[in-house]
């Protein structure tokens, strides 16, 4: 029993060696990351914060001076992630309004100033009387306030030049439907004067009149058609009954005629008879 005890006072001091060598260790790479930060070497600095992070990842200062070094680089975004877990981790208010507001600092270098200001307003909570924090929110809030109109105004725009290439649309549309209208109206006149013209010429060819005042072909004088030959003999009977209709007439008027100078001749001969038979009385 007393073995085992002392196996175990043996291995929490083994690990709080380790522990106090780790902190050691983390706090040897802050002091030299700090040093390098000072002279404006933020490379170095960034280097030596991060091997203090790795030593001991819920180190409150390695993450939020790694974030200081990567921000003073221009790099924003990365800087955010450390500002982050800084702000998470950190127990106190002062720290949390320190990594808040460089939180906020680094958005608005992102230009993304409703996050701007969700993180001064919250370092605010953390420490209400700070100055800095207190310009920089309101800052924050103008930019996204302009940046909320310059939005408005653009959607405004493309909401009428949306609307306007739309009119335009509709407006090409509905010509390009009344040309395809005009054109297929034109078709059908078309179609339709080329069937009253099918129509006339069969007309044409169908009527006696125009067959007549043409003459027939020589190729319809031999058709077998029935209608046909009717017509042709019922055209030469007609031709044939006013030849002797009128031949008749001529004898009846020569003979009246005749028959007239006849009653002439004997009529003055019968005057001639009685002048004589007067003077001889």
């Amino acid at each position: 029993m007393i073995h085992i005890l002392r196996q175990i006072i043996f291995l929490g001091i083994m690990l709080l060696s380790v522990f106090g060598y780790s902190q050691s260790k983390t706090k040897s790479y802050i002091i030299e990351g700090n040093e390098y930060y000072q002279k404006g070497k933020y490379d170095n600095a960034e280097f030596a914060y991060k091997k203090a992070a790795m030593e001991d990842p819920t180190s409150i200062k390695a993450n939020y001076n790694l974030g200081n070094a990567l921000f003073q680089q221009k790099r924003y975004k990365e800087s955010i992630t450390h500002y982050k877990k800084s702000a998470e981790i950190s127990t106190t208010k002062n720290d949390k309004h320190l990594a808040y507001h460089n939180l906020g600092n680094a958005f608005m270098q992102e230009k993304d100033y409703q996050n701007a200001v969700d993180n001064y307003k919250e370092a605010l909570k953390n420490n209400p009387t700070d100055d800095a924090t207190r310009y920089n929110y309101a800052l924050a809030k103008n930019m996204l306030k302009k940046e909320q109109e310059k939005q408005k105004d653009k959607n405004n725009k493309d909401n009428k030049n949306d609307q306007n290439k739309q009119n335009q649309d509709q407006k090409q549309n509905q010509q390009k439907q009344n040309q395809q209208n005009k054109e297929q109206q034109n078709n059908q006149n078309k179609s339709q004067d080329q069937k009253s013209d099918q129509q006339q010429q069969q007309n044409q060819g169908q009527n006696p009149k125009s067959g007549g005042e043409n003459g027939n072909n020589k190729g319809q004088g031999n058709n077998s058609s029935p209608e046909i030959k009717q017509g042709n003999n019922g055209e030469g009977k007609d031709k044939d009954d006013a030849k002797n209709n009128m031949s008749d007439g001529l004898l009846k008027a020569l003979q009246n005629q005749e028959a007239k100078t006849q009653r002439k001749i004997i009529q003055q001969k019968a005057e001639k008879q009685r002048t004589t038979t007067s003077k001889d009385w």
